[in-house]
């Protein structure tokens, strides 16, 4: 491929475009020294890719851009095209000609590539330099320099020459970029590797992690699974349960209501029954009263009838007398007999109704009394009820932390992993019961803070939570915290005021080490009795300090104040001790109730006796008034017959007023036997249903006393069955974000409820006893395998790359010392060849400086002019170097020739036949290499085929013109003269 035209605008001292057109063979460019002709090989240099600002001879870029003169200003842009005959097709490109152009902007830094005036990369450039042969090595673009560079270079420097003439510089530059790729390689292998040992340092505990947390999730899983459908199960249950207990209660309510109704209905009756029978009483006894005073009437009017039929007596016959004597005196002890008779009689009655009012008195104290006393029994068990659901609620407090925050309860479960750990606030104050209420109200919350040793162990808990997503906690490391107080000067100010109970941090024991966490919590905090005594002294102190009552009344520092009624403490403060004393309590409130439940029975019993002997006395009496009355009605009989004996005998003689008077008093105890027998069988009937009504109404108290006892039962069933609805809720909710619905459609429970109780209680020992849980360990583990695979693929790539890379270096090792083989012994017969034609005679030859290294070795040159001895390129002169290195040009140009050679005034240091011997050899290989000669020696000017004159008409402004040979010669003449 020829090198046909040159064009050149802005480069170096081309100010004004430049355009050369060649026909190939021995181009010669002369012209004065510093007229610019050398700025063409250095315009070329560039156009074929130079880099270095230097081997153009600047110190930056830029500097190959027209600078200016006096005369004419500086250009902002360079632009250089080459233009080659690429007919037959040296580069495979499409065109016939091929036009290759560099452009540079001043300020803008970049270089411009253009192919056919189309934008291309550098790398385009190269390749079809590297395709056509041409070059800007120095074979290509060959100086005075150069040649003197190859005489006095070393035998190293010397081996680049002939690598390029045998075309191994490529090879070697792949070596090299192969060589610079392996070492990349091989760091990169080195970090990979690097990387792989530490990712592989990871993955073994990551994996135990792992695999831990995937255990922990599944069993998790499997706990959630079983839990959820128990909490459902338990939630769906408790609430039929809780309806049915409700639909008790309003049932056991309403049957309360009516057994009440009956007791008191059968109270009332009672009540009218002892009111009827006590007026029942009464009139017996008016009736009997009376019965007294007509009794004690007709004793009065027998006598006088007795005393008068006496005196009459007298007067009648004695036999008649007589006779009527003995029967009035039979009639007499009869009389006396059978008052005798009821005279014991009047008396039992008048001692069993004394008895029977003294049993009945006895009856309604004993009534009195089992009521008192069921009366305390119910609230017996009402105390017993609510200490058993008090502590089943603390039991479950205690049990599943229901009132700690989640993120407390998590640290908890888990606090063997964490070695600062001490406990909660709350687990590690001993509070006095008496101060309950003050240190929940001063601390709060901070109840719940998680006591460590040191930040790292905070930090550490902390990083575990947010790992879990197991919620918040708040923590107190010992070492960073110091104590507060209350100054002394203030304490003794207020130690004498009413109601001052102390600094808070002095009324509680603690673990002597932890005494900096007391004085941290409440070295600052004043307790008091009450509002008023807290008032006074946040007065005093001027509001410096927080002051707490022991019912949890607060005025904090600054003076705001907090109070009223305490809500239900939800704190584990003393949780332990409150269910111990319940739990001693319990024995001594069912010993109480049993105590009553004893003494009911004993008084129930008791009063069942006085009922059956109340009853048994009754009975007794109702005969004992029978017996009465018979006698009464018999005594009555007997009187009526001795009145009849004595009417009959002195009916005439009798007082017609007495006798009178004794048929009116007879008649009215008649009537009044009457209306008594009538009011006792009313008594005897009222005392009947007095006993029914009694034991009804005992019936009716007993039924309400177990109806009671179920009621009590119900509500503590129901109190029970609220509470396990409130947690199941709560822990449904809150820890697993779960509504009801949602768990009822997703979760359902088919096992037996105890089995998976137990098997909940199982896993959650087993999660348990997992200790410290990274969760992210499974993606942390998984990416970082993901990541192990990728490099070890990456690193088993790299190996092969390198394997590669290696064999490609042996491969390319075998092709550099091949063919530098082949092109030493080319190049050595070639250059005697050439030398001897230089020189006329003599011998010369190149070989390897260590011919046991091909691939590295240098190359020395041996040489030995006619009739001189052999020895070394250096011991030679100046001329003799110089022609030396032009024959191993030529020698290589022969054996290698190259498509465009660029000769800068090579044969300066040459004497006029030598320089004639250089121009002759030139035409000798112009047909395989077109040369542009720079020279101003007139046996080269006068031997080529082409010449171009270089001038500067303007100052720093090179321009070009044809030049005839005869013309040159004149141009080279004047230009000695000129130097001479």
């Amino acid at each position: 491929m020829k090198l046909i035209k040159f064009y050149a605008h802005g480069f170096k001292s081309f100010a004004d475009p430049i355009q050369l057109s060649f026909d190939g063979g021995v181009v010669g460019i002369i012209g004065p020294n510093g007229s610019g002709k050398s700025n063409i090989n250095d315009a070329i240099k560039w156009v074929l890719g130079e880099q270095s600002s230097k081997m153009l001879r600047g110190e930056s870029m830029e500097d190959v851009i027209f600078a200016g003169s006096q005369k004419v200003r500086p250009l902002d842009r360079a632009i250089v095209t080459l233009t080659f005959d690429n007919r037959a097709r040296s580069v495979s490109l499409p065109h016939d000609e091929i036009r290759i152009t560099r452009e540079l902007e001043r300020g803008d830094g970049k270089n411009k590539y253009y192919i056919n005036d189309e934008l291309v990369r550098y790398k385009d450039i190269k390749d079809i330099v590297l395709e056509s042969g041409i070059s800007k090595s120095s074979l290509a673009i060959i100086s005075q320099g150069t040649v003197s560079d190859i005489a006095e270079a070393t035998p190293e420097s010397r081996r680049l020459i002939f690598e390029e003439a045998a075309g191994v510089s490529k090879y070697r530059a792949r070596k090299v970029e192969s060589l610079r790729k392996l070492e990349k390689t091989a760091e990169s292998l080195a970090q990979i590797q690097t990387v792989i040992n530490e990712l592989d340092k990871q993955l073994k505990p990551l994996r135990t992690q792992a695999e831990k947390a995937k255990i922990y999730l599944e069993k998790s899983r499997e706990l959630k699974a079983v839990e959820v459908a128990v909490l459902v199960h338990n939630l769906t249950y408790f609430k039929e349960k809780l309806a049915e207990y409700e639909k008790q209660l309003e049932g056991v309510k309403e049957t309360r209501e009516n057994l009440e109704s009956q007791i008191s209905r059968s109270e009332q009756s009672l009540k009218q029954n002892s009111s009827d029978r006590l007026a029942h009483e009464n009139d017996l006894q008016k009736i009997n009263k009376e019965l007294d005073d007509i009794n004690a009437g007709l004793k009065d009017l027998e006598v006088i009838f007795a005393t008068e039929s006496q005196r009459r007596q007298l007067i009648i016959s004695g036999q008649l007398q007589a006779t009527t004597e003995e029967k009035k005196n039979a009639i007499r002890e009869q009389i006396s007999a059978k008052q005798a008779s009821f005279n014991f009689y009047a008396e039992q009655r008048a001692e069993f109704a004394r008895r029977i009012d003294e049993k009945r008195i006895e009856s309604s104290e004993k009534d009195r009394l089992i009521n008192d006393l069921r009366i305390l029994q119910a609230k017996e068990i009402k105390k017993l009820n609510e200490a058993r659901t008090k502590i089943s609620i603390l039991e479950e407090h205690r049990k599943n932390k229901t009132n700690l925050f989640r993120g407390v309860k998590t640290v908890m479960e888990h606090k063997n992993i964490f070695k600062g750990y001490h406990g909660l606030v709350s687990d590690l104050l001993d509070v006095p019961e008496e101060y309950h209420l003050a240190i929940e109200a001063a601390l709060g919350n901070a109840l719940q803070h998680i006591v460590v040793n040191d930040s790292d162990t905070a930090v550490q808990a902390i990083n575990f939570l947010k790992q879990n997503d197991a919620g918040r906690a708040t923590f107190i490391p010992l070492k960073s915290i110091s104590a507060k107080s209350v100054r002394r000067e203030h304490e003794m100010a207020i130690s004498n005021i009413d109601g001052f109970v102390g600094v808070a941090s002095k009324l509680f024991k603690i673990d002597p080490k932890l005494n900096v966490l007391l004085e941290f919590l409440l070295g600052n905090i004043i307790f008091t009795d009450d509002i008023k005594s807290a008032k006074n002294i946040d007065e005093m102190l001027e509001h410096r300090y927080m002051i707490v009552t022991l019912y949890g009344d607060i005025i904090r520092a600054g003076g705001v104040m907090t109070g009223g009624t305490p809500q239900a403490s939800t704190s584990l403060i003393g949780i332990d001790e409150q269910i111990e004393k319940l739990q001693a309590a319990i024995p001594l409130i069912e010993q109480e109730e049993n105590s009553l439940i004893n003494q009911i029975s004993i008084a129930d019993s008791q009063r069942q006796n006085i009922v059956t002997l109340i009853s048994q006395l009754t009975i007794e009496q109702t005969k004992i008034n029978i017996a009465y009355e018979n006698d009464e009605h018999d005594l009555n009989k007997l009187r009526a017959e001795y009145e009849t004996i004595s009417s009959e005998k002195l009916e005439v003689e009798a007082s017609t007023e007495v006798t009178d008077r004794i048929h009116s008093l007879q008649a009215r105890k008649t009537n009044l036997e009457i209306d008594k027998r009538t009011k006792q069988e009313r008594v005897l009937s009222l005392n009947t249903e007095h006993y029914r009504l009694t034991n009804e109404k005992l019936e009716w108290e007993k039924s309400l006393r177990t109806l009671n006892n179920a009621f009590s039962k119900v509500i503590t069933e129901k109190d029970r069955a609220e509470f396990i609805l409130s947690s199941n809720h709560k822990r449904l909710s809150e820890y697993y974000n779960m509504t009801l619905e949602v768990a009822q459609s997703n979760y359902k429970l088919e096992m037996d409820l105890e089995e998976a109780e137990a098997i909940i209680s199982k896993l959650q020992a087993s999660i348990r006893d997992l200790g410290h849980v990274n969760v992210e360990a499974i993606q942390q583990f998984e990416q970082i395998s993901e990541r192990f695979d990728e490099l070890k693929v990456a690193e088993n790539e790299i190996i092969e790359t390198k394997v590669r890379i290696e064999e490609a270096i042996k491969e390319m090792d075998k092709i550099i010392i091949e063919r530098m083989r082949l092109t030493l012994d080319e190049i050595g017969g070639e250059f005697n060849n050439v030398f001897r034609e230089m020189f006329g005679g003599g011998q010369a030859s190149v070989h390897y400086v260590d011919e046991s290294n091909p691939l590295e070795s240098g190359i020395d040159i041996k040489a030995q002019p006619p009739g001189k001895s052999i020895k070394n390129l250096r011991l030679f002169s100046g001329g003799e170097k110089s022609l030396i290195a032009i024959s191993l040009l030529f020698a290589i140009l022969k054996s290698r020739p190259l498509a465009l050679c660029i000769l800068d005034e090579v044969e300066a240091a040459l004497d006029e036949a030598n320089v004639v011997r250089y121009a002759d050899y030139l035409q000798e290989l112009k047909p395989k290499t077109q040369f542009l000669v720079i020279t101003h020696r007139h046996g080269t000017m006068s031997r080529v085929d082409h010449l171009f004159g270089a001038t500067m008409q303007t100052r720093g402004v090179t321009s070009f013109f044809t030049v005839k040979i005869e013309d040159a010669k004149k141009m080279v003449e004047d230009t000695q003269v000129i130097e001479n």
